[in-house]
């Protein structure tokens, strides 16, 4: 399991690990993937039918099987299909959670923590919410979904998080979010991406 890096240690907490399989080539993946979530959740992380936190930060741990470089692939070379993999996969996660994935918003090249040019995804999403909590029926909420890829020497780091749109008022009714409140979760992603150490260097 990942620890957080000590800007968000404080005020996040982990809220569990789920584990994936796949293959890519010849190499068989597992994916430990670390959920976080506020210590203080707001009304909205209540409200939602899913398990899946509105507002979250995750973080994944790979191992390769066998590694890659004991068969000839250096991560760089396959960056793009990586990013895809890992992409593919927190969708799936979110969708079996309840979470409807629209589509992809954004993809963006980044510098990842080591320097090397990594995939940076933003994904549009709508959680389910409970119809006891709203103030009408088969509301939906929009958030977007982050899902940062950057390669190391023999393997990758994956880390993103997810970013509530709209909120619940007093009332029931869903709303638009501030700006600054955006922002300051979209830094909060970008921190965990940026700061986390995921140890990406050593084989799996």
């Amino acid at each position: 399991m990942t620890d957080l890096p000590e800007p968000l240690a404080e005020t996040w907490t982990t809220l569990g690990t789920r584990v994936g399989e796949t293959s890519v080539l010849v190499v068989s993946i597992t994916a430990e993937t670390t959920l976080y979530e506020p210590v203080d959740p707001s009304p909205l992380a209540d409200a939602v039918a899913t398990e899946f936190p509105p507002r979250s930060l995750f973080a994944v741990d790979l191992e390769f099987s066998p590694s890659l470089s004991s068969v000839g692939i250096s991560p760089e070379s396959v960056r793009s299909k990586a990013a895809s993999t890992a992409r593919d996969q927190f969708v799936e996660m979110l969708a079996d959670d309840g979470v409807v994935v629209e589509g992809v918003r954004d993809e963006l090249e980044f510098d990842g923590p080591n320097g090397s040019a990594g995939t940076w995804s933003v994904l549009d999403v709508t959680y389910p919410v409970d119809a006891d909590r709203t103030a009408t029926d088969g509301d939906r909420v929009r958030a977007e979904a982050h899902v940062a890829v950057w390669p190391a020497e023999t393997t990758f780091g994956v880390a993103g998080g997810t970013v509530p749109l709209e909120d619940l008022d007093d009332a029931g009714s869903i709303e638009d979010r501030a700006d600054a409140e955006l922002e300051r979760d979209r830094e909060r992603v970008s921190t965990l991406v940026k700061e986390l150490d995921l140890d990406v260097d050593e084989d799996g």
